[in-house]
């Protein structure tokens, strides 16, 4: 069978392809990892040849720190083995022997030794030969071998060393100086050829606290020394020869005099007090690296490249099957269920392909039957539905079901004849505005309306049995009703209530019917009663002595019996008064403190003999209130007896007054037997008393509770309790301390 007319819904449209997701990621994926490794391999050869041009200048640094110390450790050998020869004593003592510090310096050359001048000194420092170029001794070149470096415009340009001139007795009789040029000892020093085209060796010297540059990269038609400012100035900026020059050594990036990122190694010299700095440009000595980088670059592209042909090779052989299967599984539909296995992949696709094959079979069979169940349902439903309608409309209550925000759905019809309105009128309306209710004729405002309240405490609302509630009619007239209010939850969530009233006029027409009678009952029973007690006090008076003891018992039997009864009748006649609106409140400012310490002392009388306790808890001030003493007499002596009469012996009532926000709260509690919590609902009704109450006290009527509500009721306020069985009952007054105005609702009940 077919589902007629069935609703099935379009297969949705593919936002991206399986091949194109798995092609996009397994691209992103190789990318990543190809740029990764790259970016790893660049800084790693980076790192490495880093640290190897700052080793090669190390050891650069070292070998050219160790040829100058050589070179001028044999100049200074050179011009000591001098200062030992005879020739050279005898010319420091007076004699003429030009002719041999010529032969010297000859073969001082010949020897390959540097040297341009040669001149001897006596005792006192005074020229007594020379050779070559003129020089002067210092003051204490007599005493050891110095080293005096010559520097001038175009930078280091030879080197002196003077050494003492010993006799053969050992004494220093003068001195020998000998100039080397410096020529061939800067060339091998300052060649920088393994360092590439930016690598340079330089020299520097501390001249007046500033650092003078001796040798740079300069040209041979402009040689001249360079002024690179104060020494502590570039020591501050880290410059690599103010280091040096300050004594310290090291290898490491830094910028050169001209601002250039270099690397440089870096020490001082300590027999000449220079400088010496080996650096090389830092973008030339990584520049290898910038080509393995570029290389890796155009590598890794082609990996890239690489790495999308294969994962668009493998992303078509894997999603090839998916992508037929997810096309065949998209045809299926009523009437066409047929799906039959095709994939032979042996892997995760196959068992899938299996379990739509599967599937398909299974939803054949389930939609073949599908048709006959819904008729069968529907039927049901619908018989059902026939069913509870005709119930609801047979009901003589009235039934109104409004959603979670108050909105009338559905009334049946008793609500149509009772509340004479018609359905189409008043659906999609709010509940507040369509159904308006009054207590004790009093306007019930929105937020006090039963179906609100249900809805907004999610719990049921139930009117009570002594409260007067109508609803207003089309026509404005009032129907007395009894309301239950019921909300519909599922689970937690909300979705409406139904509100289902009971049209009172019978039962209120039978009260006002019984209070009539019982009105016109008391006052017919007041004068028998009356003549009935006046005669047994004059056979109680203690004149007539003709009574015996049996006699006198049984008079006052009567009494008592007489007095229970015109009791009864009295509470009778204020019930029906205050139930027939006939006692008026004389309103006045009585003072509630005095009232109360009055009132206290009948109540320790009154538990005095029933040996129980009072505690009076009233304030020291004044409180002055808006009401009628007498009523509110009545009310508290009846609150008062009622906690001493069902305590337990012994026991102990207590009376605590307190002023809030306007209101004066008097509470009045007990430790007795308590109100049974299933009775507590009527525990204002008349004539009723709970199940444990006739058990203590057989005489009681029932109607002080109800005459105190309506009283309290009449003054404009509350009265609420809490009790628990056997553990005692608070009883709480709520009084107004100004005039209620009329229509105004009592406050709530705490």
């Amino acid at each position: 069978m077919t589902v007629r007319n069935p609703r099935i819904p379009k297969a949705p449209a593919v936002r991206t392809s399986i091949r194109t997701r798995l092609m996009r990621q397994d691209t992103l994926f190789a990318t990543g990892i190809v740029i990764v490794l790259t970016l790893l391999s660049f800084v790693m050869a980076r790192s490495a040849l880093q640290q190897r041009v700052l080793a090669q200048l190390s050891g650069i640094l070292f070998a050219r720190e160790t040829l100058l110390e050589q070179a001028l450790q044999s100049a200074r050998e050179e011009a000591a083995l001098l200062g030992s020869r005879s020739e050279l004593v005898r010319i420091a003592q007076g004699g003429e022997l030009q002719g041999t510090l010529e032969a010297m310096l000859i073969n001082m050359r010949d020897e390959h030794m540097p040297a341009q001048a040669i001149a001897v000194f006596d005792r006192t420092g005074t020229l007594r030969g020379s050779v070559g170029t003129s020089m002067e001794a210092p003051f204490d070149a007599t005493q050891a071998t110095i080293l005096q470096p010559i520097t001038g415009d175009e930078g280091w340009k030879a080197y002196r060393v003077f050494a003492p001139i010993r006799s053969d007795d050992g004494k220093n009789v003068g001195a020998v100086g000998i100039e080397f040029d410096v020529v061939s000892l800067l060339q091998p020093l300052l060649s920088a050829t393994s360092l590439g085209e930016t690598g340079e060796i330089l020299l520097a010297m501390e001249k007046n606290n500033a650092i003078i540059l001796l040798h740079h990269r300069y040209s041979a038609a402009d040689r001249r020394i360079i002024l690179l400012g104060s020494l502590d100035d570039q020591y501050a900026f880290d410059l690599p020869l103010a280091q040096a020059l300050k004594g310290e050594t090291g290898i490491r990036s830094a910028e050169d005099y001209a601002g250039k990122k270099v690397f440089s190694a870096y020490r001082l010299i300590p027999v000449l007090g220079w400088g010496l700095e080996v650096k090389v440009d830092r973008t030339e000595a990584l520049r290898s690296v910038t080509t393995l980088a570029v290389s890796m670059g155009v590598a890794g592209a082609l990996l890239t490249m690489l790495a999308v042909f294969v994962t668009r090779l493998l992303a078509l052989r894997l999603t090839q099957p998916l992508i037929r299967l997810s096309g065949r599984v998209s045809l299926l539909r009523p009437g066409n269920w047929s799906f039959r296995s095709s994939v032979r992949s042996g892997d995760e696709v196959e068992v899938l392909d299996r379990v739509v094959e599967d599937l398909a079979a299974r939803l054949k069979m389930t939609y073949d039957h599908l048709e006959d169940e819904v008729t069968k349902r529907t039927a049901e439903l619908r018989e059902q539905y026939v069913k509870d309608r005709a119930i609801l409309e047979s009901i003589e209550h009235g039934v109104v079901a409004v959603d979670r925000r108050g909105k009338i759905l559905d009334i049946n019809p008793s609500v149509e004849r009772l509340l004479g309105v018609e359905r189409e009128m008043i659906l999609g309306e709010s509940v507040s505005q369509a159904i308006s209710f009054c207590i004790h004729r009093k306007p019930c405002p929105a937020k006090k309306h039963p179906v609100m309240q249900a809805l907004e405490k999610r719990e049921p609302i139930r009117a009570a049995t002594n409260m007067h509630m109508n609803i207003v009619r089309a026509d404005r007239g009032l129907l007395p009703v009894n309301v239950a209010v019921t909300p519909l939850l599922v689970g937690r969530k909300l979705l409406g209530a139904v509100l289902v009233f009971q049209d009172m006029t019978d039962d209120r027409r039978i009260d006002y019917i019984k209070s009539e009678f019982i009105s016109l009952a008391s006052h017919q029973l007041r004068t028998p009663i009356s003549t009935l007690r006046w005669y047994i006090e004059l056979l109680s008076d203690g004149k007539n002595k003709n009574l015996t003891q049996v006699q006198r018992e049984s008079i006052v039997e009567m009494q008592t019996a007489a007095t229970r009864m015109a009791d009864l009748v009295e509470a009778l006649l204020h019930a029906a008064r205050l139930e027939g609106g006939s006692i008026t409140p004389k309103l006045k400012k009585v003072n509630i403190t005095a009232l109360l310490t009055n009132i206290a002392e009948e109540l320790r009388a009154l538990g005095k003999d029933a040996k129980i306790s009072c505690a009076i808890d009233i304030p020291t001030k004044p409180v002055m209130i808006m009401t009628d003493a007498i009523l509110v007499h009545i009310v508290l002596q009846n609150l008062f007896s009622n906690a001493v009469k069902y305590s337990h012996p012994n026991g102990q009532v207590n009376v605590k007054v307190r002023v809030r926000n306007g209101w004066v709260e008097i509470e009045v509690t007990d430790r007795g037997i308590g109100i049974p919590t299933p009775e507590q609902h009527r525990i204002f009704e008349r004539l009723f008393r709970a199940r444990n109450a006739t058990t203590v006290d057989t005489d009681g009527n029932g109607l002080g509770l109800f005459i105190s509500h309506m009283i309290v009721d009449i003054l404009g306020g509350k009265i609420s309790f809490k009790s628990m069985e056997n553990k005692g009952s608070a009883f709480t007054v709520r009084l107004p301390m100004g005039t209620k105005k009329s229509g105004v609702p009592s406050p709530a009940s705490s």
